[in-house]
């Protein structure tokens, strides 16, 4: 059935790459998950190139050169060198008939203050050397209020050559590609693909005497998936190399090999199958996590083929009656453990629960009921060798141990103590990405030179209707302002920066009229400047005629660029709500301090997924509490309350120095170290209890453990080489905590032959 449904389902797209997959939904309002989504859209496919140069001659050839070579690789929908002033062409023409409407906020200042400075400084500009580029249509707009109005459409002013964005800093003359990605699913091998012609053109712009910085949300992904891919290699191939050489040397058989191989493959398999059921899609991350599942699920096998050691009369069926109590504790400990990560509110969580707790349960069944027909007639033809290092361990380490208890004590209780008080909690989400300095580096670099990249951080506005959150943005800009000028951000856009509403453009039409027709102050600029009669009768009849005029939001948005009509997320029967975007934040204390303004509210996405990193880690403190108690109270059950706390030594020791090793060792601590030991835990129950359980068959007992522990050891170990720093904390947990089990666990159900006042 499983096999049915992997053909179905692994033929369409089911790997998810991106790393906004892996992060929950807002708690807070939809709408503010609606606006964090709209704010993200633009930069999901966008990647921008600087071409540097030490002249400008040198970046633009070579930026041609790299256009070329971008477009020649079909990954982009569009790449852009040149500007095209058609978009300005078309929105020059949509609002130019309502120029009077729309005046410039210092144009309504100067109104408002003293009409003939504005006349005096219209006068200046006509006479100075800069008169021609900027009076545009001077004669359809004499009084220059639209060319105002629309030079502060774009506030940020970018130098051009050739019709190309030229930066600049001390060294090179830099020049602006922007390109945007076909498809928004960033599937691997388009991933891949990019990062090939990134590290290709950087090349061949060495050669040229040039050089590349690139930066954009799909080059990280690009990065964090080739790291994911090798990560999955090194853990899937190391433990798996790990894996064979350590059966085959303690079976001498490819029997046990290939059985080890069926147990893991089916709950592999089964564990994507079921993942991609599930989730529509498996991340990238999930699979390193679930390659490390290689080393848990053949702990099964193990045991069942390292029970079958010295037993004169062995069979599968016999064997597996006696293990099948502890199989299936351990099974249960494990899979309330994955279960566990399924309440945490992160998708990528709730993936590897499921990966993991499916390929951990196929895995057993392979054991409990394919492995008794296939073992039919299996016996070990020889002693392994690691029988005498698993012996010498098994009866000599506990006794060790009992005979220096008291300084063992006393020195694990400064371990633990130091280690702990040396663990501080970090719950930055972006500890979940992983990228290399260089692109960092180049990130920087760009937004240094580009001041138009916007901040993840911004406002969202909401009204009623359009005139309340109009009236609420406009309170907000008017508050940025006073920021602004007192240097907390370096620069904003919002809507109503742009567009007046009905009511403002009729107190603008208004303030004109008073100011300057009704003063006669129009008519004497104009005759001043040597219009005759007939003209100045058209323009005022213009005039005249503009008043009824309104421009409407969905007319201004129909013809705004792409960025400013990103900002808008529309009305619906209960609100209308836009978006202030924010470039340059100093500091976002002032800025935070904004949100007592009526129908304001800051969104910080980082901030807000670290403070939800931050509450998580405190449940899943809770959690962990709870799931040792669950495994408590079931096994006190069955085996009563001082053979229990025996048998739960092993794991509470194990999580102690698990936790103290990070401390000490400067690890990162966050949520998914919690995670981690609750798998901790799983582990140190079934170790302790296959020990408890023993009898007098500890010495196949002590192999089967420890080659399980090695076994997991090889693949969760490896996840502590990962560049990912959650990833490297997950494994480093894991391992220090494995370790100490299997350290542990051999004094569960230890007792010397004679004499013994250490029992």
């Amino acid at each position: 059935m499983i096999g049915f449904l992997g053909l179905q389902l692994l033929k369409n797209d089911w790997l998810e790459t991106s790393f906004l997959a892996l992060l929950p939904t807002n708690e807070q309002q939809p709408e503010i998950e609606s606006a964090i989504k709209q704010h993200n859209q633009l930069s999901n496919r966008k990647v921008i190139w600087l071409v540097g140069g030490v002249s400008a001659d040198l970046a633009i050839a070579n930026a041609k050169t790299l256009k070329q070579q971008l477009e020649d690789s079909l990954l982009f929908n569009t790449v852009t060198l040149e500007q095209s002033q058609q978009p300005y062409a078309k929105q020059y023409q949509a609002l130019f008939p309502y120029r009077f409407q729309l005046l410039d906020a210092s144009v309504r200042e100067l109104l408002t203050k003293n009409p003939d400075d504005l006349l005096q400084q219209n006068l200046e500009l006509l006479n100075s050397p800069l008169a021609q580029l900027q009076t545009a249509g001077f004669e359809q707009d004499p009084l220059l209020l639209f060319n105002r109005y629309f030079s502060g459409l774009q506030p940020i002013k970018l130098n051009l050559q050739q019709g190309m964005v030229l930066l600049a800093d001390q060294q090179q003359q830099w020049l602006l590609l922007l390109t945007e990605l076909k498809d928004e699913r960033l599937q691997l091998d388009k991933l891949e693909a990019l990062l090939t012609l990134e590290q290709t053109a950087r090349s061949h712009l060495k050669t040229a005497g040039s050089e590349l910085l690139v930066t954009g949300m799909p080059l990280f992904t690009a990065y964090g998936a080739q790291s994911s891919k090798q990560e999955i290699s090194t853990v899937g191939i190391g433990s798996s190399i790990g894996i064979i050489l350590l059966l085959w040397l303690t079976f001498h058989s490819v029997r046990p090999l290939l059985l080890s191989v069926l147990a893991i493959s089916s709950g592999l398999f089964a564990a994507l199958v079921i993942g991609v059921l599930v989730f529509g899609k498996i991340h990238l991350l999930t699979l390193v996590f679930g390659a490390s599942l290689i080393g848990v699920a053949d702990d099964y096998a193990q045991h069942l083929l390292c029970d079958s050691l010295g037993e004169q009369d062995w069979n599968p069926r016999k064997s597996l009656k006696f293990i099948l109590p502890g199989l299936t504790l351990g099974l249960v400990n494990n899979l309330l453990s994955y279960a566990s990560l399924s309440f945490s509110p992160f998708p990528g969580l709730q993936e590897v629960a499921v990966f993991s707790a499916v390929g951990l349960l196929v895995a057993w069944l392979t054991v409990v009921l394919v492995f008794p027909i296939l073992l039919t007639g299996f016996k070990f033809q020889h002693v392994p060798g690691i029988l005498k290092l698993t012996s010498f361990w098994e009866q000599h380490w506990p006794l060790w141990l009992l005979q220096n208890k008291r300084w063992l004590t006393v020195l694990m209780l400064v371990f633990v103590t130091g280690g702990l008080l040396m663990l501080h909690p970090q719950d930055d989400v972006r500890l979940l990405q992983s990228a290399p300095p260089e692109l960092l580096q180049s990130a920087e670099k760009i937004k240094s030179l580009l001041p138009i990249t916007r901040d993840n951080q911004f406002f969202l506005v909401t009204g009623k209707d359009e005139t309340e959150w109009y009236q609420h943005e406009q309170a907000l800009v008017q508050r940025l302002q006073t920021l602004q000028t007192q240097q907390n951000v370096q620069h904003f856009e919002a809507i109503s920066q742009f567009w007046p509403n009905e009511q403002q453009q009729q107190q603008d039409y208004q303030l004109l009229e008073q100011t300057l027709l009704q003063t006669g102050g129009y008519q004497r600029y104009l005759t001043e400047l040597g219009f005759d009669d007939k003209y100045i009768t058209t323009a005022l009849k213009q005039f005249a005629e503009a008043k009824s005029k309104v421009l409407s939001l969905t007319q201004w948005l129909a013809v705004a660029d792409p960025v400013k009509q990103s900002l808008w997320l529309g009305c619906t029967a209960v609100h209308c709500q836009s978006t202030v975007s924010l470039t340059g934040i100093k500091g976002t204390a002032a800025l935070q301090q904004l949100q007592d303004l009526p129908g304001v509210a800051w969104v910080d996405q980082v901030e807000s997924l670290s403070s939800l990193f931050a509450r998580y880690r405190i449940r899943a403190s809770a959690l962990l509490a709870a799931a040792f108690s669950l495994a408590f109270i079931g096994l006190a059950l069955k085996f009563g309350i001082r053979n229990t706390l025996t048998i739960m030594s092993v794991p509470v020791v194990s999580l102690a120095i698990s936790l103290a090793m990070l401390g000490w060792f400067h690890q990162l601590f966050s949520l998914f170290n919690l995670f981690a030991l609750l798998l901790v835990l799983g582990i140190g129950v079934d170790y302790g209890l296959f020990f408890f359980m023993a009898g007098d068959r500890r010495v196949s007992t002590s192999l089967g453990v420890t080659v399980s522990a090695l076994t997991t050891l090889l693949a969760f170990g490896l996840l502590a080489t990962s560049r990912t720093e959650i990833v490297h904390a997950f494994g480093f947990t894991l391992t220090a905590g494995i370790t100490t089990s299997l350290l542990c666990a051999p004094l569960v159900g230890f007792k010397r032959q004679k004499n013994d006042k250490y029992s």
